[in-house]
């Protein structure tokens, strides 16, 4: 927390910002003479991403207008603190470049900023923070969220994959039912149109009736077993034998 009241000059607030930036930077060794960052030692790991951040608190009352022409001045000096990099699956881009990405965050620090009026009408954790690449005011778990991160753009990258498979089955669909509208004939029996497949897809042979119909002939005709037993007993009745073993 750094509290600013306009006693010193816009560049000197915003030096402290890059000495917060170099400080976080440190290393030291761990029990195993391994080089790992200082910071964790001393602050817990919000899980953001990014060093912990800097907050800015005005306490001079110079007026609105003067005092967010300061708060945008020290973000302009310390841009290069806080200003994540854009990238992109093929590295670092101008975020001017069409190709869609992510901002790293890594090495920035995040730069809050607010002024006493605020504070005493909304408390800290109302709408009173406003973060330095941000355009609002907003709580501090929301200023102090980052956007646009890599999470973020796997997200919509899982989504628009998810929805280039959908149109694609959908126009699998249309293709086939295309084919099958370009292949139905009359059916023989009771003159409706029948496709190339029926109801299961199971494939019907060009001038076959429809599925109805032949389920419908089917079921008037006796089983295949049925029938053979029928043409046995007729023989055994009607044959040659049968007429020869009654003489």
């Amino acid at each position: 927390m750094e509290v600013d009241n306009h006693t010193e000059p816009a560049a000197v607030v915003a030096a402290k910002i890059d000495r917060y930036r170099r400080f976080f930077g440190r290393q030291m060794k761990d029990d195993r003479g391994r080089d790992v960052p200082l910071w964790p030692t001393l602050w817990d790991d919000s899980g953001r991403g990014g060093f912990p951040p800097v907050a800015l608190a005005f306490t001079k009352d110079v007026g609105a207008q003067a005092r967010m022409n300061r708060i945008k001045t020290i973000r302009d000096l310390s841009r290069t603190c806080w200003q994540p990099r854009w990238q992109n699956p093929h590295g670092w881009s101008p975020k001017t470049s069409e190709e869609d990405g992510w901002w790293d965050f890594t090495g920035t620090v995040p730069v809050i900023a607010t002024h006493l009026d605020q504070l005493r009408t909304h408390a800290p954790h109302g709408p009173v923070w406003w973060r330095f690449g941000h355009s609002d005011w907003q709580p501090i778990t929301d200023a102090l969220t980052n956007t646009g991160t890599e999470d973020q753009y796997d997200a919509r990258e899982d989504q628009q994959s998810l929805e280039r498979e959908a149109q694609e089955e959908r126009r699998r669909q249309e293709r086939e039912l295309r084919r099958r509208e370009a292949g139905k004939w009359e059916c023989p029996s009771c003159g409706g149109p029948v496709c190339p497949g029926d109801a299961q897809g199971e494939p019907v042979a060009t001038g076959s009736p429809c599925t109805a119909c032949h389920t419908l002939t089917d079921s008037e005709q006796p089983p295949m077993a049925q029938r053979a037993a029928t043409a046995l007993e007729a023989a055994e009745t009607n044959g040659i034998l049968a007429r020869l073993r009654r003489t």
